[in-house]
């Protein structure tokens, strides 16, 4: 088997005949810092890693155009904008992001044949595994370390860093117990996340989980409300029959050579309408909090939808509406597609008060996420993610959207409470393409903030919760939102040395149930 150099996805080895030498030294570059004594020798001061350079030298044959392919194909091989993933057959599983530097070079004195040499730069001087490490509580024990859980809540963790370099981890945190806290400490640092000093119980303004499609089996605890009038519509004139019907439905997908199955709810039945916009309606009214007291002035609720169309110049309508109790319009989140020919969707922003309207829309590709080089790519709702939430603190109102909130201020709403929530799901009458083939509600739950009570509060991570932390950039998610502001002030990300090291795991104090924990990175090698 020929050898292989693999660059930016495309083997070099098929463009040319043979590689006569690769140039990778040992390691990078070292740069010293010195200063220079009175008399004789210097200081050291400090010292770093510098860029690589990689060199491959090739030869090829002559062909019916005299190497004309040769160079055209090399110089389109070669032609990136950033660091690109470069490979060697002999190194299959170290991957270095390099550029070209220089000229690259083919020397054509021979009549029957050309050497050539092209020279890489690796900006950042090291190479990565091109696999990554996964280390939870199912391998523990195994080569990459161990996950030991303590009865005091706390979790120690052995890594085996086998790189030659210190390596950021990615941390996933799954709450087993409500929980309010987590240091996180290693060798090299410490991050703390959440509030050290929240506590399990105690007279506080806190948070009541109001419901959960978690704990409601294909969410039954949804009434189904045909022909009512679709709050958001109605709100502004609008009409929109409401006589179909939504269901709980398991929907499977072929992509990419994958197997997609996913659950949740649906329009089943459309109705009988015969023109505009027609679909199924279902409405969940808040219980009371442990007070007694119905509505919500601070509310939250957090959703996860699929928004995925089968083909172009599909359409269709997701709502989650929230009105006060005698169905007065306050506000929704919608996914909305009008676009009949191409692939065109976007996240609308309704708000009721003096001017019901439509506030925002923020326009993406209905696809399934596949296309990173498209400005508008499906990012929130394909099969892999689809969080995200609505805020109600009085009269601002806040809609999540790419990793930020968008926030509307309605003062004559600061008073007005939530009571319900209406799901609708739907498509418009004559679209011979028909509706998106995945519009979908998988999961819904909400909570009603700042209630006055002794009781055991729910924390700010409820059970079944999940905190991701990327400690390259310091990144923190919880349940796929976006939540930095829950780093504690002056604590930072860190990174593992090489070779075996431990972090410690602490939660709240008053919890004692270890959560799940895994830990994901890439070996960084020189």
């Amino acid at each position: 088997m020929a050898f292989s150099v693999n660059f930016n996805g495309v083997e070099l080895s098929g463009m040319v005949d043979g590689f006569t030498a690769i140039t990778r030294n040992i390691g990078s570059s070292w740069n010293n810092s010195t200063r220079n004594r009175l008399r004789i020798g210097s200081d050291f001061i400090n010292s770093s890693i510098g860029s690589k350079s990689i060199t491959v030298n090739f030869i090829a044959n002559v062909k019916k155009d005299r190497f004309v392919t040769t160079r055209n194909n090399i110089a389109s091989f070669l032609n990136v904008t950033e660091p690109a993933p470069l490979i060697f057959g002999d190194d299959p599983n170290k991957v270095w992001y390099a550029v070209p530097d220089g000229t690259p070079t083919l020397d054509e004195s021979s009549f029957y044949q050309a050497i050539g040499s092209i020279t890489f730069l690796v900006p950042e001087g090291h190479a990565y595994s091109t696999y990554t490490n996964v280390l939870n509580s199912d391998n523990s024990g195994g080569v990459d370390g161990s996950i030991t859980p303590n009865s005091d809540g706390s979790v120690d963790v052995t890594i085996n860093n086998q790189g030659t370099l210190p390596a950021w981890i990615n941390l996933t945190l799954t709450n087993n117990h409500e929980n309010g806290y987590f240091g996180i400490a290693g060798v090299n640092g410490a991050l703390e996340i959440g509030k050290r000093e929240e506590v399990d119980g105690v007279f506080l303004h806190n948070s009541e989980i109001l419901y959960d499609s978690d704990n409601d089996n294909q969410f039954s605890k949804l009434v189904d409300v045909k022909g009512l009038p679709n709050p958001q519509v109605a709100s502004i004139g609008g009409v929109c029959d409401t006589n179909g019907q939504l269901g709980y439905r398991t929907v499977t997908n072929n992509w990419q050579g994958q197997t997609i199955t996913t659950t949740g709810l649906k329009v089943t039945d459309f109705g009988s309408a015969t023109t505009g916009l027609r679909g199924g309606m279902k409405c969940l009214t808040l219980p009371a909090d442990s007070n007694g007291q119905l509505g919500s002035v601070n509310f939250y609720a957090w959703m996860r939808f699929l928004e995925w169309a089968g083909t172009n110049g599909q359409t269709g309508v997701t709502q989650v509406m929230f009105t006060d109790a005698n169905d007065v319009f306050l506000a929704g989140y919608g996914i909305v597609k009008i676009d009949m020919t191409g692939n065109k969707g976007a996240a609308k922003f309704w708000v009721g008060g003096n001017n019901p309207r439509e506030w925002q829309s923020m326009p993406f590709t209905m696809n399934n996420g596949e296309n990173a080089k498209d400005p508008e790519n499906n990012v929130m709702f394909n099969n892999r993610t689809g969080s995200a939430d609505f805020v109600k603190n009085g009269g601002a109102f806040s809609f999540y959207w790419r990793n930020s909130r968008k926030t509307i201020q309605i003062p004559e709403l600061a008073n007005s409470a939530i009571a319900k929530v209406y799901f609708f799901i739907g498509d418009w009458i004559g679209n011979k393409n028909g509706m998106v083939s995945n519009m979908q509600l998988r999961r819904f739950w909400c909570r009603k903030d700042n209630v006055q009570k002794w009781d055991d509060l729910p924390n700010r991570y409820k059970k079944g919760s999940a905190i991701s932390v990327t400690m390259a950039d310091g990144g923190v998610t919880i349940d796929g939102i976006s939540s930095i502001t829950e780093t504690v002030t002056g604590t930072d990300p860190f990174s593992i040395p090489p070779g075996i090291s431990k972090l410690k795991i602490i939660q709240s104090s008053w919890n004692t149930t270890p959560p799940d924990v895994q830990i994901t990175w890439q070996e960084r090698i020189l």
